[in-house]
C-alpha cells in the first residue's frame, strides 16, 4: 500500500467523468477544488459527481476545499499583454474589469494596494516571472501605481501580485472567502484549505464557522507568507493539517530559502504527528509533456524523504494536457521512494491534546511490528486515533474503522491508512471484530493473517481509545483472539 497521499486539482482538463474516475482509480487520494477560479455554485455538480464514484471505486472519496484567501490578483482584461523590459506599466486599483487595458495599463482588484506601496518597493506578477519597481503611486486608495518593468514578459487576466516586504491589509478570510466557505460546508467538503495564513488568529474565522455548523470538518493551513513563518509553531498548534505552498513563498522569499522553510514545515507537522502537503510545481513539465524532467522526480523524492506525507499536483491535473499520466507518475515516484525509507525511529513528540490517545496507538504498533501483523485497525469517530498511529509510521497497513462516512472521507488525507464504515457494537471487541470478517469476506485479509485493533472501550468507536488487541485468521476463516 502506497503510504504517501496525493493531492489532485480538479479543473477542466479532469473534471469529466471518464478522467476523473481514472484519476482516483490511479492513485488520487483527494480531490482539490480550487475556489480562486470560478464562482462557488458552479462547484456544486462536481461535488456530486465524484461523491457518485464511491461506490464504483469501492471507497470513500475525500474533498479539499481551497480557499481563495487574500491573495492579490490583477483585474480581467481582454487578451496577453507583453510587458517589454524598460517600460512603464501603471497598475490602477481596484478595478475588476478594464476595457482598455494594454502593456501600459492594468487593472488592479484590490483598491488598497496604491495606499501601502511606496517608490522602490518590488510588485511581482505571475509567480514573480515579470518583476516590477514603483516608480511612484498616488498613496491613496483606489489610486494609480507607477511601475517601471525589470523583468517582462506576457500577461494576461487574473494573474497573481506579490509585493514582498509589504504587509497587505486584506483578512484571511474576505467576503469571497465567507462565500466559498460556506458553500464548501454546505455541499460537503472533508478539508478545508485556508490561504496565506499569517497567524493562527487566520484561521479562526474558519474554524469557528466550523464549530457553529456542529461540524468536524478538517482545517489545512497554507503556509505561503513569511509572516507564517515567524509564527510556525502556533499555527501548527491550530490546525489539523499544514500545506507547504511553495508557489508564492517561493515569490515571497528568496528562492534559495525554500527548501530550508519547507524542510522546517515539515519537520514541525512531523513532531505533531500532522499531515504535510508539499505542493507547487511538483510535475510542471507535465502540463504540456508526457514525460517529467529528472529534477521533477528528484523533487519529489526529496519531498518525500523529508517527511512530507502528501504531494499536490496543481496546473498539472487541472489545464494540463496529461492529468492521468502525471498522477501514475507521482504515484510510481512516491511507491519507489517509500520503498528505501526506514520509518523505524519517527515517534511524534509533541501531540498534547491526545497524550493518553497517543500511549496506546504507539503501543498498537509496536505489537503490530512485534507479532508481523497484516493490518492495524483503528476505531475512530473523529480520526484522531487514526492520525496518531500513522504518525507513528508503522509501514503497515491502517484502516480506520468508523460509523460515520464523513470521518472516512477525511482520513483518506492521512498517509497509509484506508477506511471501513461499521455499525457499532455494544462491546468494543465485537465491533472490531465484526470490521476483520468484513476485510476477511472482501480478501483484504487471508487466512493465517494477525491484526491489531486499536479502540476505546466499553464502546470501540464512541470509547475513549484505550485498548489493543492482537487477532488472528486461521486457516478456516475464523477470528482468533481476546474478547
Amino acid at each position: 500500500m502506497r503510504r504517501t497521499r496525493i493531492v489532485a486539482t480538479i479543473g477542466p482538463a479532469s473534471s469529466d467523468d471518464e478522467t476523473l474516475f481514472s484519476l482516483l482509480q490511479s492513485g488520487v487520494n483527494v480531490c482539490r477544488l480550487n475556489y480562486s477560479h470560478g464562482e462557488p455554485e458552479q462547484k456544486t455538480e462536481l461535488y456530486q459527481r465524484i461523491r457518485d464514484m464511491e461506490d464504483k471505486l469501492g471507497k470513500p472519496t475525500c474533498i479539499l476545499a481551497d480557499l481563495p484567501g487574500p491573495k492579490l490578483r490583477l483585474g480581467e482584461f481582454d487578451g496577453i499583454h507583453i510587458l517589454a523590459m524598460g517600460s512603464d506599466v501603471s497598475l490602477h486599483c481596484g478595478i475588476a474589469h478594464m476595457e482598455d487595458a494594454s502593456s501600459s495599463k492594468l487593472p488592479v482588484q484590490y483598491d488598497g494596494l496604491s495606499a501601502e506601496l511606496q517608490q522602490g518597493d518590488p510588485v511581482l506578477l505571475s509567480d514573480g516571472l515579470i518583476r516590477l519597481v514603483v516608480k511612484s503611486s498616488t498613496g491613496e486608495r483606489g489610486g494609480v501605481v507607477t511601475c517601471t518593468v525589470v523583468d517582462g514578459g506576457p500577461i494576461s487576466s487574473r494573474k497573481g501580485i506579490n509585493v514582498p516586504g509589504t504587509m497587505v491589509d486584506l483578512p484571511a478570510i474576505g467576503p469571497k472567502d465567507k462565500v466559498a466557505l460556506a458553500h464548501a460546508l454546505d455541499t460537503g467538503a472533508d478539508l478545508i484549505a485556508v490561504s496565506y495564513v499569517r497567524t493562527p488568529a487566520d484561521l479562526q474565522p474558519a474554524k469557528d464557522e466550523i464549530e457553529a455548523r456542529g461540524l468536524a470538518t478538517w482545517i489545512v493551513a497554507k503556509i505561503e507568507h513569511p509572516a507564517a513563518l515567524d509564527h510556525l509553531d502556533e499555527i501548527l498548534d491550530s490546525c489539523n493539517a499544514v500545506m507547504v505552498a511553495r508557489g508564492d513563498l517561493g515569490v515571497e522569499i528568496p528562492l534559495e530559502e525554500v527548501p530550508i522553510a519547507q524542510q522546517r514545515i515539515i519537520d514541525g507537522a512531523l513532531e505533531r504527528g500532522m499531515p504535510v502537503i508539499v505542493a507547487t510545481q511538483m510535475l510542471e513539465t507535465m502540463t504540456v509533456n508526457p514525460r517529467p524532467t529528472r529534477a521533477e522526480v528528484s523533487d519529489i523524492s526529496t519531498a518525500i524523504r523529508q517527511g512530507a506525507t502528501g504531494v499536490m499536483l496543481s496546473g498539472e491535473t487541472a489545464s494540463g494536457k496529461y492529468p492521468l499520466e502525471a498522477v501514475q507518475t507521482m504515484a510510481k515516484i512516491a511507491q519507489s521512494t517509500e520503498q528505501g525509507l526506514d520509518y523505524s525511529q519517527v515517534k511524534p513528540e509533541t501531540v498534547r491534546r491526545f497524550k493518553a490517545t497517543r500511549a496506546v496507538a504507539h503501543a498498537g504498533v509496536e505489537l503490530a511490528k512485534m507479532v508481523n501483523a497484516s493490518r492495524i485497525l483503528v476505531a475512530s469517530q473523529r480520526g484522531n486515533a487514526p492520525r496518531l498511529v500513522s504518525a507513528n509510521r508503522p509501514g503497515i497497513p491502517i484502516i480506520a474503522v468508523t460509523t460515520t462516512i464523513a470521518t472516512a472521507r477525511k482520513v483518506q488525507l492521512l498517509p497509509g491508512v484506508d477506511s471501513l464504515v461499521v455499525e457499532e457494537m455494544e462491546r468494543g471487541s465485537k465491533t472490531m471484530q465484526s470490521a476483520i470478517a468484513q476485510l476477511v469476506a472482501s480478501k483484504e485479509i487471508s487466512a493465517g493473517d494477525k491484526v491489531v485493533a486499536i479502540s476505546g472501550s466499553p464502546q470501540a468507536i464512541s470509547g475513549v481509545t484505550s485498548t489493543a488487541r492482537l487477532y488472528a485468521v486461521s486457516q478456516e476463516g475464523k477470528i482468533v483472539g481476546a474478547e
